[in-house]
C-alpha cells in the first residue's frame, strides 16, 4: 500500500490554542511565584554576612545563653526560615495549580 506523504500540520493537532494559552499563563504565574520566593531567600541569605560585618548588635552582643544573634541565626533561625519558606512556596504553588485547573 502506498502511503501519502502528509505534513504533521495536516494530520494532527497535538495542542489546541486554548491549551497553549493555559500553559503559557501557568508558566508565567509559576515563574512569578518562583522569582518572588527566590528573591526573598536571596535577600535574607545575603543579610546574614552583611550584618555580620556591619552591625555590632548582630555579632557582638549576647542574645541568648551568652551567644550573639548572629550565632543563633546561623545555627537555628536560618534553617527554620528556609523550611517555612519552602512550606509556604509549596502551598502557594499547589493553590496556583488548583486555580489553573
Amino acid at each position: 500500500m502506498a502511503r501519502k506523504d502528509m505534513s504533521l500540520n495536516e494530520t494532527s493537532v497535538f495542542v489546541t490554542e486554548e491549551e497553549m494559552r493555559q500553559v503559557d499563563q501557568s508558566y508565567k504565574q509559576q515563574r512569578k511565584l518562583s522569582f518572588s520566593f527566590g528573591t526573598v531567600f536571596f535577600v535574607v541569605t545575603l543579610m546574614i554576612p552583611f550584618l555580620s560585618g556591619t552591625a555590632e548588635w548582630w555579632y557582638g552582643r549576647p542574645f541568648l545563653a551568652g551567644l550573639s544573634l548572629n550565632f543563633w541565626t546561623t545555627v537555628l533561625l536560618f534553617h527554620l526560615f528556609y523550611w517555612v519558606l519552602a512550606y509556604l512556596f509549596v502551598r502557594r504553588a499547589n493553590q496556583l495549580d488548583e486555580k489553573l485547573k
